[in-house]
């Protein structure tokens, strides 16, 4: 391959896409069944070969066992998913490496060329063990060097290259199982991101999992004895959802379809027939309430930075279920004005990918094949990979000034219609000329390299032309969910917050709380790691700890030593972290251990019923005193905690997914209560002050100095 290959991969939760920008031309490459899109899915058969894509989605639901997906809602867990015939089990992690290593084989058999680095994306809330779990998917996958950058981020760079920049944009992002909006504001080819917000639990699988609720309960009304926590039962739930994917997609082409598995489906050992009529107007019904949790995610980011809707220029959409008339319509009515231009919202995020990694001067090509060395006088070239400036300048300058013949003069020729030459511009004393070039908007420009020698007659030139690509650039993106440690009395030493621009560095001073005693095994000094934004640090989200094991002591380190700890977050968000302890004049590298915590099914069901209690007693509370407005928000954090339930009934049937989703529902009901409780109590509070001030004022008054009564 002649041209460059900047390669961008969308590791999606159901799809996943690669595109490649050559400097001219985005190419979405297609796998050997034809199509953009490879499902994430990953089969093992007994004998260990691994299957991605179509070929394994097919298996989805005759051989669960052995077939898995929707791993990249795991990804930074310490989850182990099984196969049973290999007996082996694997991490998420590992199974996206094998979804990366099917699209890098597509990209060589489409293009002859196999990827040795990419730009590739992730969601923008994901929290730090997921991130780096995608960089060490890339790692297992073959790739030397990779950047990692937001979905929404992405969607809005290819979206730039065919509508413009200028204005506030918001990307609307529903995938497979997440939610990403991102406020964006352009100027001058510049996007800058304003703000993020979205839901890691939110996407089309959801849609699905809605009409498997609604066919659950037409069969458990007709007698059939479904349940949703029997393990023995998974298999039908899988295949329902399954038959729930296909009608919601046949939805968008026909008014009413019969959900039906062609014949009965197994219910443990008992054949059920399935067959239920699913119209067009019951789906939208399903998954409105859905659909207007996602709007109200647009709402609040857009409250947060004080935009009105009014002041939206566009919305893009990206992801598979925004291809449905009602999600569309819905988000134009509640949202902003979509994007007029033809977006292909499915494999948007892999070109915004690809365009990044030319910005980045990522060519995927092995070094042996970039650059090609033409016969000719070497020059060095340094110009923009990507401009937004339409006349950028290109400085040449000549490696070999005494060699015959040498290039004396130089201008650029831009090839293509319309045609356009610089002026000749002559070779200064460092050898060099600076040339300025004239780009078309919003496309690759590619220019030969015309040169003269000192009596005027051409010469060839190595490289002979250069491309520039006039574009969008994005830039410093904000951190998404502040970072920082949890101490001992259980605040924030916040690092990061919200909305810092990447890349960053901080370091703090923090003290020990315990002796730590070379060789005693299993113990360390261990600082936990927290995202989120509350002020108490067990209402944010554990993500992992910065450990100084002890065996790695030369000496007891006592309670109360000073430790300085450096995290640093990159422009794809990964963490590297460092601690520095004085006392022992040592530096500790490597020290962060990020990981998403076990959604353990029994502390999860514990936490459903205290916070069924908590809950019952704000509401009994509020309904004495009379507050409404607390009964109405109690009311609705007691349908949100349905939604926890059933996601814990799912866990108990063994959906891993599940369990992680109602850890999350939990952990984000508890901040909420809490907030409502400490509400609650300040009434209370302000009484009992007006009580205590009532009576110094009568004390005082009473038997107080003249001094003391003219504080009063």
């Amino acid at each position: 391959m002649d041209r460059p290959a900047y390669v961008g991969i969308d590791l999606g939760t159901s799809n996943s896409t690669a595109a490649v920008f050559d400097g001219e031309a985005l190419t979405v490459v297609r796998n050997s069944a034809g199509s953009s899109l490879t499902p994430t899915v990953v089969r093992l058969s007994a004998k260990g070969a691994v299957t991605v894509g179509e070929k394994a989605r097919r298996f989805l639901d005759s051989d669960p066992d052995n077939t898995r997906g929707g791993f990249k809602r795991l990804m930074g867990t310490d989850t182990t998913l099984s196969f049973t015939a290999a007996q082996r089990a694997l991490r998420p992690e590992e199974l996206s490496a094998a979804v990366l290593q099917s699209l890098i084989h597509d990209v060589d058999v489409q293009l002859g060329v196999r990827p040795r680095s990419a730009v590739i994306t992730v969601p923008a809330l994901f929290e730090l063990p997921q991130t780096r779990a995608t960089a060490e998917a890339a790692r297992l996958a073959g790739f030397e060097r990779v950047e990692l950058l937001q979905e929404p981020v992405a969607s809005a760079l290819a979206a730039g290259m065919k509508t413009g920049t200028d204005g506030a944009w918001l990307v609307y992002d529903l995938g497979g199982g997440t939610l990403d909006v991102s406020l964006l504001q352009g100027e001058g080819g510049v996007l800058r991101v304003v703000g993020y917000d979205g839901d890691n639990f939110l996407g089309g699988r959801d849609f699905d999992a809605a009409i498997v609720a609604w066919a659950v309960e037409l069969l458990q009304a007709d007698g059939v004895a479904v349940d949703p926590t029997n393990p023995a039962h998974q298999p039908f739930l899988r295949r329902l959802a399954a038959l729930a994917e296909e009608a919601k997609i046949e939805l968008g082409r026909s008014d009413e379809v019969t959900l039906t598995g062609g014949g009965p489906l197994l219910l443990g050992d008992a054949p059920v027939d399935v067959e239920l009529p699913l119209s067009r107007a019951v789906l939208e019904r399903l998954v409105a309430p859905l659909v207007v949790r996602s709007t109200d995610v647009c709402a609040r980011l857009l409250a947060a930075h004080g935009v009105e809707r009014s002041a939206l220029e566009r919305v893009v959409l990206v992801g598979g279920p925004t291809a449905m008339p009602f999600v569309r319509s819905l988000v134009a009515e509640r949202v902003g004005p979509l994007a007029a231009a033809a977006l292909d919202p499915m494999t948007l995020v892999a070109q915004g990918a690809a365009l990044q990694a030319a910005a980045s001067s990522l060519d995927a090509r092995p070094t042996a094949l970039s650059p090609r060395v033409d016969a000719g006088h070497p020059l060095v070239v340094k110009a923009p990979t990507l401009s937004t400036d339409l006349l950028p300048f290109v400085i040449v300058r000549v490696v070999e000034v005494d060699r015959a013949g040498a290039p004396a003069s130089l201008r650029l020729v831009r090839q293509g219609e319309p045609a356009w030459a610089s002026d000749w511009v002559a070779r200064d004393a460092d050898g060099a000329f600076v040339v300025m070039a004239e780009l078309l908007a919003r496309r690759g420009n590619t220019f030969a390299l015309q040169a003269r020698d000192g009596g005027g007659v051409e010469v060839a030139t190595s490289p002979s032309t250069l491309t520039i690509v006039h574009g969008v650039t994005i830039g410093d993106p904000p951190v998404s969910r502040s970072v920082g440690v949890a101490l001992a009395s259980d605040a924030v030493r916040v690092y990061f917050e919200k909305g810092t621009p990447l890349p960053v560095q901080r370091t703090f001073t923090h003290h020990t709380i315990e002796t730590v005693t070379p060789g005693s095994a299993g113990q360390a000094l261990r600082i936990p790691l927290v995202q989120g934004e509350l002020e108490e640090a067990h209402l944010c989200r554990l993500i992992g700890s910065l450990e100084v094991a002890a065996a790695e002591l030369d000496q007891v380190l006592p309670a109360g030593s000073v430790v300085e700890v450096t995290l640093a977050l990159d422009r794809g968000g990964q963490l590297a972290a460092q601690a520095w302890i004085p006392q022992l004049q040592r530096r500790f590298t490597s020290v962060a251990h990020l990981v998403v915590p076990e959604a353990s099914v029994d502390a999860l069901r514990a936490g459903v019923a205290q916070l069924l209690e908590r809950l019952a007693a704000l509401r009994a509370a509020a309904r004495r005193h009379g507050v409404t407005v607390v009964v109405e928000r109690v009311d609705t954090l007691l349908r949100e905690q349905q939604e926890a339930e059933r996601a814990l009934g799912r866990a108990l049937g063994g959906d891993e997914e599940s369990g992680q989703r109602a850890r999350r529902l939990l952990l984000d009901l508890e901040a909420r209560v809490a907030e409502l409780e400490a509400a609650g109590r300040w009434p209370e509070l302000e009484a009992r002050a007006l009580e205590e001030i009532a009576w110094a004022a009568g004390l005082i008054g009473a038997d107080g100095t003249a001094a003391e009564r003219a504080l009063l």
